[in-house]
């Protein structure tokens, strides 16, 4: 992996070096573990190769990547779309375009009730909900339908479960076709995580939720994080889900006080 370093992190060794410092404590892995380097009036140093260093604005919140002895804001347009990575004091998030694509207090529901079996994962991101769920399960099989977002993953050094364990598969396709590839009854449980509602409408619709209680297991449950979506537009969102979760099958529906997720559960 490159070296990758948060925008406060370079903002502390631009300071040490204001202040003629020889070496600081940083990280190179955004926090997975500690390094001291040196510095120097121009930068610091790693592996005895320069990286020059300019001053970081107090507002900006990035992650660089460290590549052919440059930095590089690990933030990219492709699409129409701005993908960036954001550091925070835990774990990296994805922005797709301001919108987050990852949400702490659904990540801590899935480590919660550590999922068992075969586990579907659709909305792959960062990885985050398959390396959870991988810890307890069987086996995850996780589903993305954006390259640019695997390519990102890769970058971060929180991802790389994603790619080294050998009990998830990831699969580069849009979950309302391939869900349609696996057998009835197939899964123990499901994670529907598809960021915004926009472009994504196949995603929450009837017939995509009939799928996932299709290949879902009696007493199997359906994690799903929901957008706010048009919200401030008095539009209740979480409603309209939940009415056509019930129309696919599912009977009871567990909403989160925040709505910020949903768990649905097939008898």
């Amino acid at each position: 992996m490159f070296p990758i370093l948060s925008s406060k992190e370079l903002r502390e060794i631009f300071k040490a070096i204001e202040e003629n410092k020889e070496e600081i404590e940083t990280s190179l892995d955004l926090n997975l573990t500690r390094i001291k380097i040196r510095l120097c009036k121009e930068g610091f140093y790693i592996n005895n190769e320069l990286i020059k260093l300019k001053k970081i604005k107090e507002n900006d919140k990035s992650c660089y990547l460290v590549r052919k002895n440059q930095l590089e804001k690990v933030q990219y347009f492709a699409g129409n779309k701005l993908y960036k990575l954001i550091p925070t004091e835990f774990r990296p998030i994805l922005k797709i375009s301001g919108t987050s694509m990852h949400k702490k207090e659904f990540l801590e529901q899935l480590k919660k009730d550590k999922l068992k079996g075969l586990i579907l994962d659709s909305g792959t991101g960062l990885g985050y909900s398959s390396i959870i769920a991988s810890n307890t399960a069987e086996k995850v099989i996780t589903i993305e339908i954006d390259e640019n977002v695997v390519e990102i993953a890769k970058l971060n050094p929180y991802s790389q479960e994603l790619f080294t364990n050998k009990n998830i598969k990831m699969i580069i396709g849009n979950i309302v076709e391939e869900i349609k590839k696996f057998q009835d009854k197939e899964f123990n449980n499901i994670i529907f995580d598809a960021g915004t509602v926009k472009g994504s409408e196949e995603f929450f619709s009837l017939n995509n939720y009939k799928e996932a209680f299709r290949v879902l297991k009696p007493r199997g449950k359906l994690y799903h994080y929901l957008p706010k979506h048009q919200i401030k537009r008095g539009r209740n969102f979480t409603s309209e889900v939940i009415s056509r979760l019930k129309t696919a099958g599912f009977k009871r529906v567990y909403k989160n006080k925040e709505d910020s997720y949903i768990i649905a559960e097939r008898f």
